[in-house]
């Protein structure tokens, strides 16, 4: 492309400019040098736009006139009022656009257009920074896809590779076409300047994550934007307000920006992982393990307000206003078993998740780990922790399983009175009672204030009957703990079976019986960063895949989204309306904080180990 091709696109600020170009350049016919005389006008309101709810719309709205018998086409010009709307913005009005005039049109003399047949140009901004941008809704590609609005722009700002780009696109595709009696050939040509890029069959878990961190940083700036345009009353500053009043009282624009990115490609990645198959955008949030139900609530509020709008009957439209497809399609077209194959390969023997995840944040966004003091605690760091509490539990308390057993509060009482507990449990026991359940300090010595003849006291809140190993790690981050104990626990249970006389066909139903009637019930986590949040779960329902477990329908982990800093808080009633998925969240896990009394608290050490 030519320095004199570059500046007549940047020379483009007007419709009749504009119209000069398409007549000149792209040979539309276009035969008069008036632009009022080729037009069609509209107001907003006969078109059924409400403008007090959408960005202010500059009347009329301008249809061109066919520019032969049978043009196929509905070309609009749409004009914003001269300041900075964001392309995400436009995809809104357009969007509300569509949907009303084709419900209700007045005019006899109005064509009726389907949704592929019609294209948007529109022209925004002041002076220099003035863009001119074509829309037009492309066909999903998959069974099940809806139309997607798609995008072509320029301004002047735009690099020379950028406007070279689009001026390939517009003088390739957007040309009159030679033949036009060819109706379809016309559709498909045109409608190939709106077509997704090329797509790439990802291999490897690396790519992945840079790749997903692109999409993600993209889909960041663009909630950003749509925050700046939107009212109080905008669904995304709805959602945001019940995250502020909830769980992050500090929580800003871009902080809420980076979570709603976040948790689309997490919340899409754990859906891909757990279905094989496929990924729909449809279906993107059922395909959510159910072992996280607020993730499935939080996904399809998220992918609604980003833009999706599905009728009951499969019919609807998709503005796709924040990328969401982008991620959908990257995770479609990924080799994911080849992904999963190479999760643990460059690094063996360490946690390919977390490693997955730090890739991820390098590409994404290296300066929030190590502000939000994110770090990765060593694999033999956790192992250590573990195996100590386990060994602990074995020989100072009593419990010949450690970690894995499930003697109750009740009997543990019982043992204590009959002076059947070793003695330095006696004093652990004593202090646990005292502190509601925490063991993490060192008992006294020995001889000292050992409790003799002291009653044994069941914490308040819990039940007699209630498991005394019950697990919390309080920072849960991204599972690394809970992997861990899964991991011994299910060594031990194994060992311990095959020591009673169990056939080895018997393990894999007696596992299963026993993860769902005494290790899930006794494992828990607090959370309060999205995207580790959901990593948590998808990795804790991995290594349970992974250990042949198989959950039963309607089974959640005990991981919540909740700051574990804060007294438990019941503000369910008030978030019911605005954002019940967050109210069912925030209602789960005020019941653990005022019930649970863990025996067992452990947590990642507070130290840098290697920062991004």
């Amino acid at each position: 492309m030519s320095v004199v091709d570059r500046d007549r696109l940047r020379q483009i600020k007007t419709f009749p400019s504009l119209v000069k170009y398409l007549r000149d350049e792209l040979k539309w016919p276009i035969e008069s040098d008036d632009f009022e005389n080729l037009m069609f006008d509209y107001e907003p309101e006969e078109l059924g736009i409400d403008i007090k709810n959408a960005a202010k719309i500059v009347p009329p709205i301008k249809q061109l006139r066919p520019l032969t018998s049978n043009q196929p086409w509905g070309i609009f010009f749409v004009k914003f009022e001269p300041k900075r709307l964001p392309v995400v913005a436009l995809r809104r009005v357009l969007g509300q656009l569509v949907i009303k005039k084709r419900a209700s049109a007045r005019r006899p003399e109005q064509a009726m257009w389907k949704l592929h047949d019609l294209l948007f140009i529109s022209a925004y901004g002041e002076g220099d920074e003035r863009q001119i941008t074509f829309a037009h809704f492309a066909e999903g590609t998959e069974v099940g896809d809806l139309p997607t609005l798609k995008v072509l722009g320029w301004d002047d700002a735009d690099t020379a590779l950028k406007l070279d780009h689009v001026h390939r696109e517009l003088a390739d595709k957007l040309r009159w076409p030679e033949d036009e009696t060819d109706l379809d050939g016309w559709r498909s040509h045109w409608s190939s300047a709106f077509t997704l890029r090329h797509r790439e069959v990802i291999t490897t878990s690396k790519r992945l994550a840079e790749r997903l961190a692109d999409l993600a940083t993209a889909i960041r700036k663009r909630v950003n934007a749509v925050l700046a345009v939107e009212t109080e009353k905008g669904p995304l500053r709805k959602v945001m307000t019940a995250f502020q009043d909830a769980l992050i009282h500090d929580l800003n624009e871009d902080g809420f920006a980076d979570m709603y990115a976040q948790t689309i490609a997490y919340g899409l990645l754990s859906a891909r992982v757990s279905r094989p198959a496929g990924l729909s955008p449809d279906d993107a949030a059922l395909m959510v393990p159910r072992t996280n139900p607020f993730l499935r609530e939080l996904m399809e509020e998220f992918l609604r307000i980003g833009g999706r709008r599905k009728n009951s009957d499969g019919t609807g439209i998709d503005f796709d206003e924040l990328g969401v497809n982008d991620v959908v399609e990257v995770l479609r077209d990924a080799n994911m078993a080849a992904v999963l194959r190479d999760f643990g390969r460059a690094r063996p023997g360490e946690d390919p998740v977390i490693h997955f995840y730090e890739d991820f944040m390098k590409a994404y966004d290296a300066q929030q780990r190590v502000k939000r003091g994110v770090y990765y605690t060593p694999k033999p760091v956790v192992s250590f922790i573990v195996r100590s509490v386990d060994e602990i539990l074995r020989e100072e308390f009593g419990l010949p399983l450690g970690l894995a057993d499930t003697t109750t509060w009740a009997e543990m009482k019982r043992r204590f009175e009959a002076g059947e507990l070793p003695n330095q449990s006696r004093d652990r026991v004593k202090q646990s009672h005292d502190r509601k359940g925490a063991v993490s300090s060192p008992s006294p010595a020995q001889g000292e204030g050992r409790g003799e003849g002291e009653p044994f006291r069941i914490a308040d809140g819990v039940k007699p009957d209630d498991p005394f190993v019950q697990i919390l790690d309080p920072a849960v981050g991204t599972g690394t703990f809970l992997v861990e104990v899964i991991d011994l626990v299910h060594k031990r249970m194994r060992q311990h079976w095959l020591a009673e006389g169990r056939m080895e066909l018997e393990l894999p139903k007696l596992w299963n019986e026993y993860v769902a009637e005494h290790l899930l019930p006794r494992l828990y986590g607090f959370e309060l960063m999205m995207a580790p949040y959901a990593i948590c779960h998808m990795k804790v329902g991995l290594k349970l895949a992974g250990t042949g477990y198989r959950f039963r329908s309607g089974e959640r982990l005990r991981v919540y989204l909740t700051n574990s800093l804060e007294p438990p808080t019941d503000l369910s009633e008030m978030l019911e309306f605005v954002a019940p998925f967050l109210a069912h969240e925030a209602r789960a896990a005020n019941v653990v904080k005022a019930s649970l009394r863990p025996a067992v608290v452990m947590t990642c050490p507070r130290f840098m180990y290697q920062p991004l």
